[in-house]
Formats: structure tokens, sequence, C-alpha cells
């Protein structure tokens, strides 16, 4: 009895232990000074101003998170279904409608980002999740050049 009683309580402590959050530099740890850092970086920003203009990125990234979600979701819901081009159709209209929700969410922040950046600033802030990316098609230098399409 005593043998039980003791795997109970360790697998437990175990349990608690595994379930903390995480700490530190691990993920979803102090998003807020990464945020901060990463603007001040980018948008060549004040260490105040970088402050100031955090939390309202912030919420700016939330909402477009949520449309991103909500879409992905909907368009998840068709995967055990037959594709048809009704199916389709209604997969292209979901992610239509999703990226004009993000371009309302963007128009919207425009009005608020006016008043904590510059014009510089504001040019370049719709941009900084998108970084440096591949051409579409492109496996990393792997092949060789693309064939030139025929001057007309």
């Amino acid at each position: 009895m005593k043998k039980i009683l003791l795997m109970i309580v360790a697998v437990l402590a175990f349990v608690t232990v595994s379930a903390q959050p995480p700490q530190g530099g691990q993920r979803g740890g102090n998003r807020g000074a990464k945020t901060i850092e990463m603007l001040q970086q980018r948008l060549q920003m004040s260490p105040e101003q970088a402050k100031k203009f955090a939390p309202v990125y912030e919420g700016y990234q939330r909402e477009i998170r949520a449309v991103r979600k909500d879409t992905k979701t909907y368009v998840d819901s068709f995967k055990g279904e037959e594709m048809t081009i009704k199916v389709a159709k209604k997969i292209m209209m979901a992610q239509l409608n999703g990226d004009k929700e993000i371009i309302k969410v963007k128009k919207e922040y425009i009005r608020v980002f006016v008043n904590y950046l510059t014009p510089e600033q504001l040019a370049k802030i719709f941009t900084l999740d998108k970084g440096p990316r591949r051409p579409r098609g492109s496996r990393g230098g792997q092949g060789g050049p693309r064939p030139q399409q025929p001057q007309q």
C-alpha cells in the first residue's frame, strides 16, 4: 500500500512540475520585451517610443492572428469532405474573405499607428512580419537557374 501511495505522489509531483509555464528565453516567455526590442531595431525607434507603441502593435498582431485562426478553422472544416467544385469555391471564398478582414484590420490600425510613428516608420510597419523569403517554387538552391521567358 505504501508503494502505491508513494507512486501516486511521485506521479502527481511530476505532473505539477511539468505543467509549469515556460521561463526566461523559452517559447512564450516575455513576449512584450521581445516585441519592444524588435520594434526598436526594425523601425529604428527610441526606447521610449517603442515602449509606448508595443502594446498597440501587440493588439494589432492579436487581431490579425484571430482572423487567420478563424479562417483556418473554417477551411479545415472541409478536410473530411470530398473535394468538389462547390467545396473548392467555399474554401477559396473563405480565404479571400480572411484576406479582406486582414486588410480591414490594417486599415483600422493605420489610423491608430499615425499617433505613434513617423511617416518613415509607418511606411514600414506592415512589412515587419514578411522578412526575407524564398521565391515560390524555389528549393533553396537546388536545381539550376530558371529558364528565361522569351521577350515579346
